[in-house]
């Protein structure tokens, strides 16, 4: 009996519970920064953390652009200027790294920072030089 009672508690509560940043949080353990990010199949993308909860984003090889970003629920959501369509994100930060799982159409997947430097980020496009 006190096995099966102790199977029930497992299950009903998991063993990884995971509690997203929140946005003082993920502004702390990225601001100044500049991120890069993988997908599991390779580089996603680097983004550099500005002050005022600006970014800078930029896909490996893209031009950069600029946006900003908010808390929305648990969610913390990038608004770009190239597009009018939030992109929302639930952060993690686990072992010093960021780990996001984007919310969006087709969300679900992740991505892991796999490296983080304090530079700017070098923009392929009219940013070169800033």
């Amino acid at each position: 009996m006190r096995a099966l009672l102790l199977a029930l508690a497992l299950v009903a509560t998991p063993a990884l519970a995971e509690t997203p940043l929140n946005a003082d949080e993920f502004d702390a353990a990225t601001r100044g920064a500049t991120v890069t990010y993988d997908y599991g199949d390779g580089l996603f993308g680097t983004e550099e953390y500005l002050d005022g909860r600006r970014v800078r984003w930029a896909f490996e090889g893209d031009l950069c652009i600029y946006g900003t970003w908010y808390q929305k629920g648990d969610q913390i959501c990038f608004a770009y200027e190239d597009d009018n369509t939030p992109a929302c994100w639930l952060y993690f930060l686990e072992g010093g790294k960021i780990r996001g799982r984007y919310m969006g159409d087709g969300g679900g997947w992740e991505i892991l920072e796999s490296s983080r430097d304090g530079g700017p980020l070098p923009c392929a496009g009219p940013d070169v030089g800033v």
